[in-house]
């Protein structure tokens, strides 16, 4: 029986985890280490170049599953400079179900803390200048509560580590209401954030001294109901967040802030027992896009 075995698996083929590296039998299901689906890795070994990821981080209740979903459904829709072609039915998930719940008049479930239970995303982007030239967008939706935890103590989540030391680009997400009415909690998280990123990329790129090159796109979400963020994104990071326009200035060499929505009404809504619930009424999609289009100029 041992014998029959291992030469079961002697048979099988090795395949590079694209998001740890660890070699494995490929048996498909996820990788023992970081738990991505060995879909996703073996979809960029047929392509027959390195993976380059572009990964979306964020603090609970930031929006990251409904900014990932719109993103997503924008690039396979195609835009004017943008295409994305999302690899397996689970890259399709958070898409499907981000629409779905809105146009249901109803955000989407927050995301549990268990890393067995994100959903992963992998979308290849090309612009239609360059369509051989890709980014992945390959990230799970990271439960905000896991991100704090590793940013206070290193390595709790190892996937996070993974993902962001392997990352040639990031979208970071804020929510503008948040940074607006209470600030200086908001700006103490994003320093810590930005200071892990730095941390992490540097010991990755060997650049202990010099500012990082990877872009960093700063969004602030939900900026439909903080019309100053919308305006004028810099100027409002500045006022509310100046710990983290310096912690840009220090270690980042390519940063831009930016300000999206989803949202173009909304109402509160009291169930019985006096519980208030924020009900999206319909849908306007505003600067998505722009960060991701920032991004794709530089990496």
């Amino acid at each position: 029986m041992v014998d029959t075995t291992m030469a079961t698996l002697g048979s099988l083929a090795k395949l590079t985890c694209a998001c740890c590296g660890n070699e494995t039998v490929d048996r498909g299901g996820y990788c023992g280490h970081c738990q991505m689906p060995f879909d996703m890795s073996r979809a960029v070994n047929e392509r027959g170049t390195p993976p380059r990821f572009v990964s979306i981080l964020g603090r609970s209740g930031a929006g990251k599953t409904i900014y990932l979903g719109f993103l997503i459904d924008m690039l396979t829709k195609g835009t004017q400079n943008l295409r994305g072609l999302p690899h397996g039915s689970f890259s399709l998930a958070t898409q499907q179900e981000t629409v779905y719940a809105l146009e249901n008049r109803r955000f989407p479930e927050k995301t549990a803390s268990e890393s067995d239970s994100w959903q992963w995303v992998h979308c290849e982007v090309s612009h239609v200048k360059k369509p051989k030239r890709f980014v992945d967008i390959m990230t799970p939706d990271f439960a905000g509560e896991a991100i704090e935890q590793e940013i206070e103590y290193e390595n709790t989540y190892p996937l996070i580590h993974s993902v962001v030391s392997r990352s040639e680009a990031l979208l970071i997400l804020f929510d503008s209401n948040s940074a607006r009415d209470n600030g200086r909690d908001e700006d103490f998280f994003a320093m810590k954030l930005m200071s892990y990123i730095a941390k992490i990329q540097g010991k990755s790129n060997g650049r202990r001294w010099r500012k990082l090159r990877v872009p960093v796109a700063i969004v602030l979400t939900k900026a439909d109901s903080c019309p100053e963020a919308m305006d004028n994104p810099t100027e409002f990071v500045a006022a509310n967040l100046p710990g983290l326009v310096q912690a840009c200035e220090r270690s980042f060499a390519q940063y831009d802030f930016f300000a999206a929505g989803v949202v173009g009404s909304s109402a509160i809504a009291v169930d019985g027992y006096g519980r208030r619930m924020h009900l999206p009424l319909h849908t306007e999609v505003r600067g998505i896009m722009e960060p991701l289009e920032w991004i794709m100029k530089r990496v």
